[in-house]
C-alpha cells in the first residue's frame, strides 16, 4: 500500500517534476543555467506579478526569513511582529536574534490578525521601522488580509516584510500590489517542488534599505545575489540547487499552462469542501470563519488526541502533522496543495472516520453526501 503525504511540506510533487529534477547536472556557471535563472525570474515574475528580481538560493522557508530580514534588520532598530500562530513566533525570534527592539503583538490562534489592531499598534510606537507578517499561518490554518492590514497603517508606512512560505502557489500573492516590500517563500509548499530552494523579493523602497544596511552574512548577501543575478547571463553567487532548480522551473511551467487564476480556485475548491466533510463528521474546525481558512491546510480540534489520531491515520497510509506548539497535542492539520480532487477528498475523508473510530471516537456519517453538495457548489 502506497503513502498519501498530507503534510503542510514538504507535499507531493507532479510527476513531470520528480522527472526534471533527474536531468543530468549542468555546471552553474555555463550559459545554459543562466537561461535557466531567467526563465525561472520570468515565471516567479508572473506568479506574483511583480517586475523586480526574484532572489533564489538554498534553503527553507525559515532561510528566505532570515536572509530577507537580516539584509535590512541593525541591532536596535523597532520591529513590529505580529504573531497568531507559530511561525509568526518564528519570524519573530529571527528578530530577537538579531537584535532587533521588537513590539509584539499576539492574536489568538485560529484567529486571524485584525487591520485596526496593527494600525494602533503602529500609532502607539511612532518609530517602528519594519513591520513582520504571516500571510498564511501553516500552525493553525489561518489566512491573514495582508492587503487591508496594509491599507490601514498610518502613514508613512515602515517597511512592511511577510512570511508568504505556504501561501505562494496556493492562493494569490501580489507584494506590488498589496504595498508589501518584502515576501519570502519556499519550494516545497504551494509551489509543487521538493525542499530545498528559498526565495525572497523586495520592493525598490527595501532594496534602498538593503544598500544602507552593512551585510553581516555571506551566504545570504542579498547584495551579492543581486549582482550575481543582474549579469548578462544571470547566475548565482554560490552553488545552488542546480537539480531542484529544475524541478522549480517544471512546476512553475504547470502551474503556468494550467492557469494562475484557475490552479487558486480549483484549490479553494478542494479546502471548503474537505471543511464541509469534516464538519459533517462533527469534528470542529480551528479557524471558523470560512473567509479566513487556508486554501493550503486545514486545521481540526481533536482535544488530547493528536498523537493517537496520527499514529491511525499512518497505519491506514495517510501522513498528517499533529498541532504545534501549545496545540501540539490537540490539532491535527491536513494539507492540500497539490494537483488534488474528488477522489483525494473521499479518501481524506474515508481515513479520518476510520481513524476517529479506531480511536474510540463517535463520527458521524453523511460526510461524504455533505462533501458531495460543497464541492458542486463550489464547481458552479
Amino acid at each position: 500500500m502506497g503513502k498519501f503525504l498530507c503534510t503542510p511540506g514538504p507535499v507531493p510533487v507532479p510527476d513531470m517534476v520528480a522527472a526534471a529534477a533527474a536531468r543530468p547536472l549542468m555546471s552553474h556557471r555555463e550559459p545554459d543555467f543562466g537561461s535557466l535563472l531567467g526563465r525561472l525570474q520570468n515565471r516567479l515574475r508572473d506568479l506574483l506579478h511583480v517586475d523586480g528580481p526574484v532572489l533564489l538560493f538554498p534553503g527553507s522557508g525559515t532561510g528566505a526569513l532570515e536572509g530577507m530580514l537580516g539584509g535590512m534588520l541593525r541591532p536596535g532598530m523597532k520591529v513590529l511582529s505580529v504573531s497568531c500562530g507559530a511561525f509568526g513566533d518564528r519570524f519573530r525570534d529571527i528578530a530577537l536574534r538579531m537584535g532587533g527592539d521588537v513590539v509584539s503583538v499576539d492574536v489568538p490562534w485560529g484567529s486571524s490578525v485584525s487591520p485596526e489592531r496593527v494600525r494602533e499598534a503602529l500609532q502607539e510606537n511612532g518609530d517602528v521601522r519594519l513591520v513582520l507578517l504571516t500571510h498564511n499561518e501553516t500552525s493553525t490554518g489561518v489566512t491573514n488580509p495582508i492587503w487591508r492590514i496594509v491599507r490601514a497603517m498610518p502613514e508613512p508606512r515602515p517597511l512592511v516584510l511577510v512570511d508568504a512560505v505556504s501561501s505562494l502557489g496556493c492562493m494569490p500573492c501580489s507584494p506590488e500590489t498589496w504595498g508589501v516590500d518584502g515576501l519570502a517563500s519556499s519550494s516545497q509548499k504551494g509551489l509543487l517542488t521538493p525542499p530545498g530552494v528559498a526565495l525572497v523579493w523586495l520592493s525598490p523602497k527595501a532594496w534602498k534599505a538593503v544598500e544602507e544596511t552593512p551585510s553581516r552574512s555571506v551566504f545570504f548577501d542579498l547584495r551579492a545575489h543581486r549582482t550575481f543575478l543582474d549579469k548578462v547571463e544571470p547566475q548565482n553567487p554560490y552553488t545552488p540547487p542546480v537539480t531542484l532548480f529544475y524541478a522549480l522551473d517544471a512546476a512553475l511551467a504547470f502551474l503556468g499552462e494550467y492557469g494562475h487564476a484557475r490552479w487558486f480556485a480549483a484549490r479553494r475548491r478542494f479546502a471548503r469542501t474537505f471543511a464541509e466533510g469534516v464538519r459533517a463528521l462533527g469534528c470542529t474546525l480551528l479557524v471558523a470563519e470560512e473567509a479566513r481558512r487556508s486554501w493550503g491546510v486545514t486545521a481540526l480540534r481533536v482535544p488530547g488526541m493528536s498523537k493517537r489520531l496520527q499514529k491511525t491515520l499512518r497505519d491506514l497510509g495517510v501522513e498528517v502533522a499533529e498541532g504545534q506548539g501549545r496545540l501540539k497535542e490537540d490539532l491535527i492539520r491536513f494539507a492540500h496543495y497539490g494537483d488534488l480532487g474528488w477522489p483525494e477528498i473521499a479518501l481524506y475523508l474515508g481515513s479520518l472516520y476510520a481513524a476517529l473510530r479506531e480511536c474510540g471516537a463517535d463520527p458521524k456519517t453523511g460526510a461524504l453526501e455533505a462533501a458531495y453538495a460543497a464541492w458542486n457548489k463550489e464547481g458552479a
